[in-house]
């Protein structure tokens, strides 16, 4: 957690809530250990907005007047971790707000003292300055659905090409759901109710799966992204929605993932794999 859902929101929200806004410096909290160097133009406003990617966030960040030879935009990279979300505080919001900043570890300042910062309790939350997108990950399941499919049988093909120099070190297909090269923007909650909805053996060789399973995956993969969106992502553990919406229609639509009745394990690389019964 998050995963691609809750990611996407969080993007917009940052958004939603730098439109407008001037914004004047970028600073982390004391008790980050990030080290990236948060400078931006000295004295110089900046607008600020965001976009997803699976499991990342690009927030690029445009100065405001000054010289237009010089450098126009920078952009940050932002991976949420485990419990990464984000909230704005007015300058005139009082209440509570020490317990915000406690856990505020990355924060924009706007010119009339609000503050749009990313909670990170459990303080897994990176972040760092770059061109683009991080070429270690997959097309998005659910805004690049082609590429996405065709990558997905592309490296089923591969696996199988491969198998008989050592078929031993092959993944099982619940570990290649969690590969983000393949399926970006895939965690545990969305491998299990993936699996689940697909009634696929998840413990099955990768390289035995058929073409037709896999466009099964492809297909249910982009449907449960699309349907954990729309129902404003899932409030599991540490996540909250950022606009307040409510977790209920989103813990309706789980079936599998930490319910009774179903089953988990850890996979090969300690990861807890939940899944129905049926494939013990």
């Amino acid at each position: 957690m998050p995963e691609l859902a809750e990611v996407k929101i969080t993007s917009e929200f940052i958004t939603k809530y730098a439109h407008g806004r001037k914004f004047i410096r970028i600073e982390k909290s004391p008790e980050s250990k990030v080290k990236t160097y948060l400078s931006t133009w000295d004295e110089a406003a900046f607008t600020v907005k965001a976009k997803s990617r699976g499991k990342e966030i690009l927030i690029e960040c445009e100065k405001i007047g000054g010289d237009i030879n010089g450098s126009a935009t920078k952009t940050m990279l932002v991976t949420l971790g485990m419990s990464g979300t984000w909230v704005y505080l007015s300058d005139d919001i009082t209440e509570d707000r020490d317990q915000y900043l406690k856990h505020m570890h990355l924060r924009f300042i706007t010119d009339d003292g609000g503050i749009l910062g990313m909670i990170d309790v459990r303080r897994f939350a990176k972040w760092k300055w770059v061109k683009t997108w991080s070429s270690n990950r997959g097309p998005c399941p659910l805004t690049e659905y082609e590429k996405f499919s065709l990558n997905l049988t592309d490296t089923l093909n591969k696996n199988r090409a491969k198998k008989i120099v050592n078929r031993d070190k092959h993944s099982d297909l619940c570990e290649v759901l969690m590969d983000q090269t393949v399926f970006n923007g895939v965690g545990n909650y969305l491998r299990a109710e993936i699996l689940y909805r697909a009634d696929i053996n998840p413990f099955q060789k990768f390289y035995e799966t058929t073409h037709e399973d896999i466009n099964k995956i492809a297909k249910i993969t982009h449907d449960c992204v699309r349907t954990a969106y729309e129902l404003g992502g899932g409030q599991l553990k540490d996540w909250k929605n950022p606009d307040g919406v409510s977790a209920t229609s989103f813990k309706d639509w789980i079936l599998c993932y930490s319910l009774p009745g179903s089953l988990s394990k850890m996979d090969r690389h300690g990861r807890r794999i939940w899944y129905n019964p049926k494939w013990s």
